[in-house]
């Protein structure tokens, strides 16, 4: 009987195990998706974006096994508490992982058929939010592994920045549609690509309040802060294991482009 219980709980842990590992993988795959299109944008070869798309099979299969083995765990195995609070999280999170590898599949396939190559200043703008939404997403998994709170709450707290770099290039877009009525395609694809870039920004936001929740039992306000509102969690919900703070955004970099864009605009195609 003794033997038997014990062969139990062995494999409980090792599905629990196995979980964990599925979302890492998941993971790993949006992250190459995403650096695929990094790499396309920078090059302007919508060849090289393409290949993220011929990954989306593969995160969505990945995400069907992460639900599937979740509803085995908590129909079969009864978890409880901190472990309960995790596979619970993990089938929002691979949901938002899911979607994510969709929108940067979307941003592939647009990449591929563009008539005209981007701009260099539009280049330089899209790399540099995407490589802040790609360090987000790799922040985030890495707090998930290691049941980080603290640092899943500091990314909740910073997606404000990819907002900020939506909304003022896509008013600069918008101007030079208005501007250069030639150049309206172009434009409508790069509104396309940031407003993707802002969406997988917001699921890994999601994703982050999850981790808070799956570490803590807290629950994040409804709204982000703003500039310094940002606060730590409250005391006695911190992570057993607080990783380092994220550095400072490249505020700097952002405010030198939106008061002086490179050849007057982002988007400049005149």
């Amino acid at each position: 009987m003794m033997r038997q219980k014990q062969h139990i709980v062995q494999r409980y842990e090792d599905e629990l195990l196995h979980l964990r590992s599925l979302m890492e993988q998941m993971g790993g795959l949006v992250e190459h998706q995403l650096s695929l299109i990094l790499a396309g944008i920078a090059e302007n070869d919508g060849r090289t974006a393409l290949q993220a798309a011929r990954q989306d099979d593969e995160v969505d299969a990945l995400e069907q096994k992460v639900e599937t083995l979740a509803i085995r765990l908590l129909a079969l195995r009864s978890p409880m508490a901190a472990d309960l609070r995790e596979i619970v999280a993990c089938i929002p999170m691979a949901g938002a992982l899911e979607r994510m590898g969709d929108y940067a599949s979307s941003i592939a396939r647009r990449l591929s058929q563009m008539e005209q190559p981007l701009p260099r200043p539009a280049r330089l703008a899209l790399s540099e939010m995407g490589r802040l939404v790609l360090e987000h997403l790799r922040r985030i998994m890495d707090a998930l592994a290691h049941k980080d709170a603290n640092a899943a709450h500091a990314i909740w707290a910073a997606d404000q920045l990819v907002d900020k770099y939506c909304e003022a290039m896509t008013a600069d877009s918008l101007e030079q549609m208005t501007r250069h009525p030639h150049t309206i395609r172009l434009h409508i694809s790069l509104l396309f690509i940031i407003r993707n870039l802002e969406r997988i920004g917001d699921h890994t936001t999601n994703m982050a309040e999850r981790v808070v929740f799956m570490v803590t039992g807290a629950t994040l306000p409804p709204t982000r802060p703003h500039g310094h509102d940002s606060q730590p969690l409250p005391p006695g919900q911190e992570s057993p294991s607080p990783g380092n703070p994220l550095p400072a955004p490249r505020k700097a970099l952002f405010l030198s482009w939106r008061m002086n864009p490179p050849c007057g605009s982002f988007w400049n195609t005149a």
